[in-house]
């Protein structure tokens, strides 16, 4: 935990410092919503996730964050104890080079922290170059990206595997404009270890966003997570997470 708050509070600073420096050229993200787990955790939930980005003609600069909560009254302690059930913080950042050029190498730090998942803290290294297939701006973007992948993890159990891995991470991706002011997002990313090819990680994300207002848009969203190798027997392999959520952008 005291890495996990580290890590925020250095994002934290320095986001804001970079804000106050170019104000102009970021657009922040506020974002409210329910989802529905299946898989290791079972139940509906709240999220509240937010994003803070910075794009130009040569570097794009992003740094996000995501937090799941719920709990249940615990009806074995007389209905009057509540028990988390879920509890879930992701963050990211990403810094992309020549972001609208044929080709982008990129540089990115993720985190998560999860004990539903067996995670008590993982963090993340990836160094990659997305390719950009074919692009119309408004309308549709194609991209395919390829990258190595440092993991370190301090799982909560006892487990079999280990807590360095290296891999690689295969990923397509694609925005497509259906409707006058309806776009479908999707993303796949397919991550090996180089350790142990039987060891592979399947995060598949597809969202629809529509734009209510200006400002204001709204999310359907659907996650599904494959793990072939799991901490303990205590794990499922599979995890799906359907989300609505709304979403203010400044």
């Amino acid at each position: 935990m005291k890495r996990l708050r580290l890590f925020l509070f250095l994002l934290l600073a320095f986001s804001l410092t970079q804000v106050n420096a170019q104000e102009n050229k970021w657009k922040f993200g506020f974002g409210l919503g329910a989802s529905a787990n299946t898989g290791n955790v079972n139940n509906c939930n709240i999220s509240n996730d937010a994003t803070l980005k910075r794009n130009d003609s040569i570097i794009a600069l992003d740094f996000r964050y995501k937090l799941i909560f719920s709990a249940l009254i615990d009806e074995h302690a007389g209905g009057k104890k509540w028990e988390t059930n879920n509890f879930e913080i992701n963050g990211s950042v990403k810094m992309d080079l020549f972001q609208y050029g044929k080709f982008s190498p990129f540089l990115a730090c993720e985190m998560l922290t999860n004990k539903f998942k067996g995670y008590d803290f993982k963090v993340s290294g990836l160094l990659g170059l997305k390719f950009r297939l074919f692009t119309k701006p408004d309308v549709y973007d194609y991209s395919i990206s390829a990258a190595v992948v440092y993991d370190w993890t301090d799982f909560t159990d006892e487990t079999h595997l280990p807590n360095n891995n290296y891999r690689i991470s295969i990923r397509p991706k694609f925005r497509q404009k259906i409707a006058n002011n309806l776009t479908l997002h999707h993303q796949t990313f397919f991550q090996p270890s180089v350790l142990n090819f039987s060891d592979f990680i399947i995060n598949s994300k597809t969202r629809l966003e529509t734009q209510l207002t200006k400002k204001l848009f709204l999310y359907l969203s659907f996650t599904y997570e494959y793990r072939s190798e799991v901490p303990s027997e205590n794990y499922k392999h599979s995890d799906i997470l359907t989300e609505i959520s709304l979403k203010l952008k400044i």
